[in-house]
């Protein structure tokens, strides 16, 4: 089989292709980014020499935007820009649309001594290049790019410097997540609150709770739009990890039974991931009990204690063991890394019981890596359930036996009360989720009045 990298084959025989999609590319100012991109390029530069590379070609969008600091909107959900990058020990070379770039972003980049090049010239910029140590990652590039490359040239074949580095959040990013999750919390109070309140009084659909909920998350300072697309999900279509509701399979949210939603936002703050399950009228005993073991999971998993060196294989049995001492299993990972203002999904860290090297989520939990906590429950044709909470790695004591390391939820939204059975609960796990709500409660209540403060007040009180 011969494969024709040379030209764009769908470009030629699609004739109504739209353009390329060529948004403003904005600075993310250092109060968010909380490091400079010149502090960022001399460290990758750093990397580059231990890895004796003289020149790295890099196309991933996500880590192309966080080493220059800069966002855009050229891909739904996630702020990227469309572009690629080539270093050198001296040189930056930045391919992108130069119709993206105003005023103020020409100097800023001509500040950092990056060179704008047209966004199609990478291939003939690599075309040139002769008796260079190539860095590249191969699985996240394109195929044209590789082959474009003379023989001459070496290829060290690892993953980006950058995928580590941008995984591994500064203080700064950290405290901005902190600040965003309750921005994100105070939307998610306010949906449930409303949800709880109306549901069979009203007409309220997948579609119809669905985009009550971005709207509220719209509406919040600094708010930049969606995460990922929201799933909402009501009865057995919770059931399906993944549903997307729309006009043909939205369904009326009937005041029984239990209701999915899993949502995120994108702030100047960072990236949020949130899932909470809702009881909207009376519960089945198997509902309930599905329910409170997926808060145990995840409240279990979130308040671990490990030693440096781990990784998420190690600590999955921790929220699976709940389910798999009684048979139950959920077919998903329990947790993969999030970006900041940046891809939802992101490598090199993840919570899964096995390994999936495509996956590439199995590095060893730094400190500042946020991951998600969220397992589940999915039985066909009846319910679905699921938890999550984004959760930050960070050191705690160190002693003769090494680094020991723990994590801090980030998401500050209540768990439904009103579905616990806390018979199943130990004592431990009633403290961990009483303790939860007691951080929820101090983080948000000043952000309410009236009935909704009292409805918060009540949904996060102890058990």
């Amino acid at each position: 089989m011969t494969l024709a990298y040379q030209e764009d084959l769908v470009d030629v025989l699609w004739k109504e292709r739209p353009q390329l999609s060529a948004e403003p590319i904005w600075i993310l100012e250092e109060k968010y980014s909380g490091k400079s991109s010149a502090q960022k390029i001399e460290e990758l530069r750093s990397q580059m020499k231990k890895e004796k590379a003289t020149i790295h070609v890099l196309t991933s969008l996500d880590d192309i935007a966080w080493l220059l600091n800069i966002r855009g909107n050229d891909v739904e959900c996630n702020p990227v820009v469309l572009s690629y990058a080539m270093i050198t020990l001296d040189r930056f070379y930045l391919f992108v649309n130069e119709n993206v770039l105003k005023d103020e972003v020409k100097a800023y980049l001509k500040n950092l001594s990056v060179t704008v090049c047209p966004y199609n010239d990478i291939y003939t910029a690599v075309l040139q290049l002769r008796n260079q140590k190539v860095l590249l990652e191969t699985g996240k590039i394109n195929y044209a790019i590789v082959k474009n490359l003379d023989s001459s040239n070496s290829i060290i074949d690892k993953m980006n410097p950058t995928a580590l580095s941008k995984a591994m959040k500064n203080p700064v990013e950290v405290e901005n997540m902190r600040k965003g999750h309750i921005k994100d919390g105070v939307a998610m109070v306010k949906f449930i609150y409303w949800l709880k309140q109306n549901v069979g009084k009203e007409t309220i659909t997948e579609v119809s709770a669905q985009e009550y909920l971005d709207n509220l998350r719209s509406q919040q300072e600094g708010n930049l739009g969606l995460s990922f697309d929201t799933i909402s999900a009501y009865g057995a279509n919770a059931a399906m990890c993944h549903y997307k509701a729309t006009a043909e399979s939205d369904v009326k949210i009937e005041p029984k039974g239990l209701y999915l939603v899993d949502s995120g936002g994108q702030y100047y703050e960072g990236t949020t991931d949130v899932t909470r399950t809702v009881a909207v009228g009376p519960l089945t005993e198997k509902e309930r009990e599905h329910f409170t073991l997926t808060v145990i999971s995840m409240l279990r998993l979130g308040a671990v204690k490990f030693l440096y060196g781990c990784r998420g294989l190690t600590l999955d049995y921790v929220a699976r063991e709940p389910f798999w001492s009684r048979g139950i299993n959920y077919d998903h990972g329990t947790g993969h890394g999030v970006g900041y203002l940046l891809n939802v999904h992101e490598r090199p860290n993840g919570i899964r019981w096995r390994m999936v090297p495509e996956r590439q989520d199995n590095g060893i939990l730094e400190e500042g890596m946020i991951t998600s906590d969220e397992p589940g429950v999915y039985i066909e044709g009846s319910h679905g359930v699921r938890t999550e909470n984004l959760i930050v790695c960070r050191k705690a004591e160190k002693n003769e036996y090494g680094q020991f390391m723990e994590f801090e939820f980030l998401t500050m939204v209540p768990i439904d009360l009103e579905a616990i059975d806390k018979s199943i609960m130990t004592e431990n796990d009633v403290k961990l989720l009483n303790d939860y709500h007691k951080a929820v409660y101090e983080a948000l209540y000043p952000y309410f009045a009236g009935e909704e403060a009292l409805w918060l007040k009540e949904n996060t009180r102890a058990i």
